[in-house]
């Protein structure tokens, strides 16, 4: 048997194989923070080919330089398909770049320690076919670690980013990308140590035990710092957004207020109507004709004003949703009303204020915003359907569950860790909170929420488990 072509091939599939899981891990990293996943596919597969590209064009390229003309590709590749949030793709590509030679040089020193062990076992002349199948076996370990090493160095990050959409500063992308730069400078030095003239110029298989265990010791000190700052900043950001979400919570509680005293309004004028009925109708008594039909109409109009906001079963929400009304109303928008407070149950009215504030002014919004080229050609076109809201509720049991339902015209991208749809808002990190309010809320009886963007209709529905008082 031709030993000789044996090894080359079984060189050429493991140089391959290591290249596919390396593309794969920078697919992994960089998917759930873009908007199309087969951005993400392009990214990997560039990465694969511009590598697969340099491991065979006849020129030495230091690997150094070769992994960042690949990452670099990949990057750019990415950048072009989504042009927003270039920092963040910086980071993640920088990241990757790092993490790469960490997991590859810990395998090759994983590789180095196994061929020992194999040689302490096997000492003195081994023959090609013993050398090849104990190659053979190191590789398929190598293989197995580099991709397990991938999945335990990128999954914690991937877990520990939150906000994968959101647009990332400058002032966060210097902090968080200073772990990765010390971790290329570290992989430029133990390069240089290896491949320079003024080098060591000596195999991996020649180094001590000692040597390698310090190796290991150094790539794990260096893969720490990357996943402690990700993890500290966003944790950092977390309690930004808390402090945030306290802060609309406080002025929807200001909300609740300015609601009671309009009730306390509404039933005033509600009092002042029943205690001038009687003058009324004396009044109607002496007139006739025309001028009491006038009278009645004035009458009327003045009972509906008042009378109309009275639909729901509870006053706070009454108001609420008469002042949401009048809001779509104004603007051009259907507003449909079939909502129904469940009086005698456990629930708060200020726990529901937040959910109809929040899904009301959403849904508002939406029905308004048209945001491209082909939003603007859906607009013009006048066979196109009315804006909408209709809001509804339904009681069976225990289970509360409330309906909104609105019209859009306009693209709806979904956040892959909450399921929700990302906010519109420029400054993502401090937008889009009203759904997420609306969950707590709901999380709070036992339930959850579920959205359904379909064709020009977006439906969100809220689940509470309310028992009786």
């Amino acid at each position: 048997m031709n030993w000789e072509l044996c090894y080359k091939v079984t060189t050429e599939i493991y140089q391959f194989i290591m290249g596919l899981l390396s593309a794969w891990a920078y697919f992994y990293l960089v998917r759930d923070f873009i908007k199309e996943k087969k951005t993400a596919f392009f990214t990997g597969g560039t990465y694969l080919v511009v590598m697969l590209i340099l491991w065979y064009e006849p020129y030495y390229i230091p690997s150094f330089w070769a992994y960042l003309i690949g990452v670099t590709a990949a990057l750019m590749v990415m950048c072009l398909m989504e042009q927003e949030n270039f920092l963040q793709k910086i980071f993640l590509a920088w990241t990757f770049y790092a993490i790469r030679w960490l997991v590859a040089r810990t395998t090759v020193t994983v590789g180095a320690l196994i061929w020992k062990m194999s040689l302490f076992w096997e000492p003195g002349y081994i023959d090609e076919e013993k050398g090849y199948y104990l190659l053979v076996a190191e590789m398929v370990i190598e293989i197995l670690s580099q991709a397990a090493l991938f999945m335990i160095a990128i999954g914690p990050i991937v877990r520990a980013y939150h906000g994968k959409r959101q647009k990332m500063q400058v002032r966060e992308f210097l902090l968080m990308s200073l772990p990765s730069f010390t971790c290329a400078m570290g992989y430029a030095y133990v390069k240089y140590i290896w491949e320079s003239p003024a080098g060591l110029q000596y195999s991996e298989l020649d180094s001590p035990v000692l040597y390698h265990g310090m190796m290991l010791l150094y790539c794990l000190s260096l893969y720490i710092p990357i996943l402690v700052v990700i993890v500290l900043y966003q944790n950092i950001k977390e309690g930004q957004q808390e402090k945030m979400r306290k802060d609309l919570l406080a002025g929807q509680m200001e909300d609740m207020k300015r609601h009671i005293r309009e009730v306390e309004e509404l039933y005033r004028e509600i009092r002042s109507l029943k205690h001038d009925m009687g003058n009324h109708v004396m009044v109607m008594q002496k007139l006739a004709g025309y001028e009491q039909e006038q009278y009645v109409e004035s009458l009327r109009i003045q009972y509906s004003e008042v009378a109309e906001q009275i639909q729901s079963g509870n006053p706070v929400t009454d108001v609420i949703l008469m002042e949401r009304s009048r809001e779509a109303r104004e603007k051009g928008i259907e507003f449909i009303c079939d909502f129904q407070y469940p009086t005698g149950r456990e629930m708060d009215a200020f726990d529901l204020s937040i959910i109809l504030n929040n899904a009301l002014a959403n849904a508002i919004e939406a029905v308004q915003r048209k945001d491209s080229a082909d939003d603007d050609r859906i607009y013009a076109q006048e066979s196109r359907p009315a804006g909408y809201i209709k809001i509804s509720s339904s009681l069976r049991e225990n289970v509360y569950l409330i309906e909104v339902e609105n019209s859009y015209y306009h693209k709806i991208v979904m956040d892959r860790e909450e399921q929700l749809p990302v906010t519109t808002k420029e400054d993502k990190a401090f937008h889009g909170f009203g759904l997420r309010n609306i969950r707590r809320v709901a999380q709070k009886y036992h339930g959850d929420i579920e959205v359904e963007a379909g064709e020009q209709v977006f439906r969100l529905s809220v689940m509470m488990q309310v028992c009786r008082e």
